[in-house]
């Protein structure tokens, strides 16, 4: 019999490899962001907000982001077309040359829990958000939205969300909302946010929640409602 914790690592393991195989199936093109630096260390494309380069991304390609604090409010869309597949995964990521808590996307403030999230992901296929540090936002850190303007294949790794929605009754960390089949959220660090650190809402799945500390949330660290299907593991 396999080991629930040893299943789990098994399961993280055959998701990397086939995202890694998928990834490299076809040239990639990487798109620089540095806010401060408009040749991005030399390297081309260079962007100067995550946002644009979000805009000019095409499928396949990674946005790679350089050290520094961006404050910006970001909305990705991306791959919405029929028969998009895992060798179109779009990747925006913290420069893995860096150390932890160097690329810093600092969301929008305020009372409301409308319409201030840091990130929100809506009608989007096989999208990768990989080690960034979220924090500030006056609601969610990352905002998954569902039904019609639902996801597929999105996958949230190795990123720390606290200190959103503080003061606020809003989910602060992750919220993923109907649908939204295929969502992979591993190893990130969620503590320190108001309402719930990952709120699973509605119904939908399935929903692999892997090997992610979550504490010191207001409320629960994890939220999920009947009818979703998630498997909660490490």
């Amino acid at each position: 019999m396999v080991k629930p914790g040893r299943c789990a690592i098994i399961f993280v393991f055959v998701v990397a490899f086939f995202s890694f195989v998928a990834a490299t199936a076809q040239a990639q093109t990487i798109l620089h962001v540095n806010r401060t630096d408009p040749t991005c260390g030399g390297q081309s494309p260079c962007f100067a907000t995550i946002q644009a380069a979000i805009d000019a991304a095409g499928p396949g390609n990674i946005i790679r982001i350089q050290a520094g604090t961006y404050p910006e409010q970001l909305q990705i869309q991306k791959n919405d077309f029929t028969g998009a597949t895992e060798a179109d995964r779009i990747v925006i990521e913290a420069d893995p040359a860096l150390a932890q808590e160097q690329v810093i996307l600092q969301g929008p403030g305020g009372s409301s829990c409308t319409n201030n999230f840091a990130i929100r992901i809506r009608r989007s296929k096989f999208v990768t958000i990989r080690g960034l540090t979220i924090t500030g936002a006056g609601a969610q850190a990352i905002f998954m939205q569902g039904g019609n303007n639902g996801n597929q294949g999105v996958h949230i790794e190795l990123n720390r969300l606290f200190g959103n929605s503080v003061g606020n009754n809003c989910n602060g960390g992750l919220e993923i909302n109907a649908g939204n089949p295929g969502t992979i959220v591993a190893n990130n660090l969620i503590y320190g946010n108001g309402r719930n650190g990952i709120a699973i809402l509605d119904s939908g799945g399935p929903q692999y929640i892997v090997n992610n500390t979550i504490y010191a949330n207001r409320w629960n660290g994890v939220d999920v409602s009947a009818g979703q299907q998630v498997l909660l593991a490490n």
